[in-house]
């Protein structure tokens, strides 16, 4: 990708990091989640997901057989990710071979005896009052690439609130304070690109509370078992992208554009950094995307936990 026609869309980051986020997820972490779930003797499993963005998640969670009937509650707060969620789900079901039919304000999504009827609702989960009311209990909750964006306790204690006793909370790629972009530039220069963009990170403020910040990841450990949650499992979900013979998979290319716009507007907007050295950090780094040099690591944590 030539950097110089580079255009940032949030949509389309979200499904250009679709395949780096296929690869990140821990699988031990996916499969006691769906050990959990094949024991719950009722059907069909109630799945709440917030901060859905474009729906990602849903396929995989067809695709990867986690639940053969479930009925599905997928929030966001911006309208745009879930309009182009509409779109791009229902290209996937035709593209999968999956039934679809979207009437009557559901999607179901349906093959031989299995099925998955999705709602797509505007909501903002982990504010007062951001539910709707009157929602049932959920079997199962996920937070996908969410809550080093919002407060730990404040977020999960709404969200614990959603979930039946017995139920699970599954968390996911919580990012835990490291970034690493390979090659090297100057050493100084890239420690203090990397940690001004963290120190980013850890003064974000959400309704005047501090976010879960850059060490979200290893922060859930206390925090969930301070809230009374078990610990089912957990581990590493790292972000992983370079190229293979000079170029990237899928559309990854465009995602790491997307992380030094991230890097660009958090730290032009806070003036961390005097604008010339940060231009001539982001010019390198975008000339290694463009000659597909450019690997990019981000350490994260996946969860599973269970609300007594």
């Amino acid at each position: 990708m030539n950097s110089s026609s580079f255009s940032f869309n949030f949509q389309h980051y979200l499904d250009a990091k679709r395949s780096v986020d296929d690869r990140a997820l821990n699988r031990q972490v996916w499969a006691m989640l769906a050990q959990h779930l094949a024991q719950v003797s009722r059907r069909p499993i109630r799945i709440l997901e917030i901060g859905a963005g474009i729906g990602t998640m849903i396929p995989r969670v067809w695709e990867w057989g986690l639940v053969d009937q479930a009925t599905y509650l997928a929030l966001d707060i911006e309208m745009a990710n879930l309009q182009y969620a509409r779109r791009w789900l229902a290209h996937w079901a035709r593209q999968a071979g999956i039934t679809f039919d979207a009437t009557a304000g559901s999607y179901l999504f349906q093959q031989g005896e299995r099925w998955l009827r999705l709602d797509l609702l505007a909501a903002d989960a982990v504010v007062p009052g951001g539910l709707p009311l009157h929602l049932p209990q959920f079997d199962l909750l996920i937070a996908h690439t969410v809550l080093d964006l919002v407060n730990l306790e404040a977020g999960l204690t709404t969200l614990s609130t959603c979930v039946r006793s017995g139920g699970w909370l599954y968390l996911t790629l919580n990012f835990d304070g490291l970034s690493l972009f390979l090659p090297p530039l100057s050493q100084e220069l890239d420690e203090q690109v990397i940690a001004l963009y963290h120190q980013s990170m850890d003064e974000r403020r959400l309704h005047g509370l501090p976010t879960g910040g850059s060490t979200a990841g290893r922060a859930l450990f206390t925090t969930s078992r301070a809230l009374g949650l078990e610990i089912l499992t957990a581990g590493a979900s790292d972000w992983v992208v370079f190229p293979h013979h000079g170029r990237y998979p899928a559309r990854e290319a465009y995602f790491l554009e997307c992380i030094l716009h991230f890097v660009e507007e958090s730290l032009t907007r806070q003036a961390l950094l005097p604008a010339d050295l940060l231009k001539k950090w982001l010019t390198a780094r975008r000339e290694q995307i463009a000659r597909g040099e450019l690997i990019f690591v981000a350490h994260q944590l996946d969860f599973l936990l269970r609300v007594p």
